[in-house]
């Protein structure tokens, strides 16, 4: 799968405080950084059809792999893609890339597994069918 597999892109921007010791973008910020797109993603694809109040996901896994470091003058973008939708869990993965000499490189990758919920009653539920739907519609 490249980049261009995935539908869902935003851009992101870098602070200062992103920054550590060494020059560059610490590794605990692009976990940040995924959760700015699956957040949009969910803005994006399900719109107003989830009450985030009462019903939405929960992060049980994340895993990523830092490709090359990111500095604070890079041009950076976060790709979101569903690759998986189970019954009550769904796979979400990530790309960070970087424009370089004008080619966009990826420079970390991600996968997460999210967990539909009940806020309310706080138990996982099965992934509504409206959600799904939309999901598919969009990933087609």
């Amino acid at each position: 799968m490249t980049y261009q597999d995935y539908k869902h892109v935003i851009p992101i921007q870098l602070r200062f405080n992103d920054v550590d010791r060494l020059d560059h973008v610490n590794n605990a910020c692009y976990l940040s950084f995924f959760e700015l797109g699956r957040v949009k993603y969910f803005d994006q694809v399900l719109s107003n059809n989830i009450n985030w109040n009462e019903k939405g996901f929960i992060t049980a896994r994340t895993e990523i792999d830092h490709i090359t470091p990111l500095y604070l003058v890079d041009e950076v973008y976060c790709c979101t893609k569903i690759i998986k939708l189970g019954t009550k869990s769904m796979t979400i993965k990530n790309v960070i890339l970087k424009k370089v000499d004008g080619q966009l490189i990826e420079a970390a990758k991600g996968i997460g597994i999210l967990v539909a919920m009940d806020y309310l009653k706080k138990i996982s539920i099965d992934i509504p069918t409206n959600w799904r739907k939309l999901i598919e519609d969009f990933e087609k």
